[in-house]
């Protein structure tokens, strides 16, 4: 009889342990694009209240906080699904995040107050409607697991499970901090290293990039100049230069002095005002001439405050944040003979799920030394 019941209990078992890892892998996956783009997730909370008239609730600081708060946070339960532990707790808790994001997600479908919900960051951009379809699926399988979480099986023993906290909350600290402080491991924006921008703006070919345009100091529109040049330019991109970090202003020096002893093009880029440019050139002390472009793009070029790009021919060839300008060092020659003037090759392993396994891996070494430890006892 006993026999019975077990194999007839057995396709539930694997069923909810199946769900379980679908859950904790999407979970996963969702905390992990956040997390390397913290600053997209901050831009998407910011329209989420503005959108819903409170745009001036919250500092940018506070909503970048609380993009690396949700970001932990879904990489854990994430995490913790994976693995099978604290289960009462972790089911509860995609359980409610279920039930809060999946009627909300029905209000976004109808309503449209944002043009996507964001779950996904850049990386994978799904229609509010499709956004309530998986949310609606995952809710089905978070049900499932909640009522069935004693038939999950845990990977490492309880006494291990403080050791899964504290090497996942110690490798997403760190890959954000890193994101924040340089430029996102990934770019899933328009404007990636490699896009040629005179095809996709100057021909229309990239709704994305429809709002992009370049004024100068009477109006006058000169997109067309700036992305039609042949030679090497490096545009200094800063929203707000009033709110531009001045860690690296002696870097930016170096720039405008070797872009003067070669003969390239450095101009700047932003939304900001006469007065805030004069005051931003007298601290930085380079003459670096101003032109103006909407906010929104310049934020989307670079994840920085100030950026750097380079471009030549309309191509975006290379970009740095403001942690990362090129020293001196690296800026040894003429542009078109040195590594920093060329178009970085592309790197296949460098997709979100290889950035996943990145936390999956020191989870799979906890588990692996957990067995060997039961093993041997």
């Amino acid at each position: 009889m006993s026999e019975n019941v077990n194999k007839n209990g057995m396709p539930l078992k694997v069923l909810v342990n199946f769900s379980r890892v679908l859950l904790g892998l999407t979970f996963l996956f969702s905390g992990v694009v956040k997390a390397i783009d913290p600053v997209g997730t901050q831009i998407k909370l910011s329209d989420y209240l503005y959108a819903f008239g409170m745009g001036d609730v919250m500092l940018d600081s506070t909503l970048l906080i609380l993009a690396c708060l949700l970001a932990g946070f879904e990489i854990l339960i994430g995490s913790y699904l994976l693995v099978g532990v604290f289960n009462r707790g972790t089911s509860l808790l995609a359980l409610v995040m279920m039930v809060v994001f999946t009627p909300f997600t029905l209000y976004l479908a109808i309503k449209n107050p944002v043009r996507d919900c964001g779950c996904f960051g850049d990386a994978l951009v799904l229609t509010n409607w499709q956004t309530f379809y998986k949310n609606l699926f995952l809710l089905v399988l978070a049900v499932l697991v909640f009522i069935k979480r004693n038939l999950i099986v845990p990977f490492v023993a309880e006494k291990r499970y403080w050791v899964i906290t504290l090497i996942v909350s110690m490798v997403a600290i760190r890959f954000m901090t890193a994101n924040i402080n340089g430029l996102p491991v990934l770019d899933f924006r328009p404007y990636k290293v490699g896009t040629d921008l005179r095809k996709e703006i100057l021909e229309n070919t990239n709704p994305a990039m429809s709002d992009f345009s370049v004024m100068d100091a009477d109006m006058n529109d000169i997109t067309a100049d700036i992305l039609t040049d042949s030679s090497y330019t490096f545009l200094l991109v800063s929203p707000f230069v009033e709110n531009a970090s001045e860690n690296n202003l002696d870097l930016i020096d170096d720039v405008f002095d070797y872009c003067s002893h070669y003969g390239y093009n450095i101009i700047g880029l932003t939304s900001s005002g006469d007065d805030a440019i004069k005051q931003w050139t007298e601290n930085a002390g380079a003459e670096i001439p101003f032109l103006f472009c909407d906010e929104i793009p310049l934020k989307t070029m670079v994840r920085s405050n100030p950026g750097l790009i380079l471009l030549k021919n309309g191509v975006l060839v290379n970009k740095w944040g403001h942690a990362r300008i090129p020293s001196d060092e690296e800026l040894s020659g003429p542009l078109d003979e040195i590594q920093v003037g060329q178009v970085p090759p592309a790197d296949p392993f460098r997709t979100p799920w290889a950035v996943c396994i990145l936390f999956v891996l020191p989870l799979l070494l906890v588990v692996l030394i957990d067995k060997l430890k039961g093993m041997i006892q």
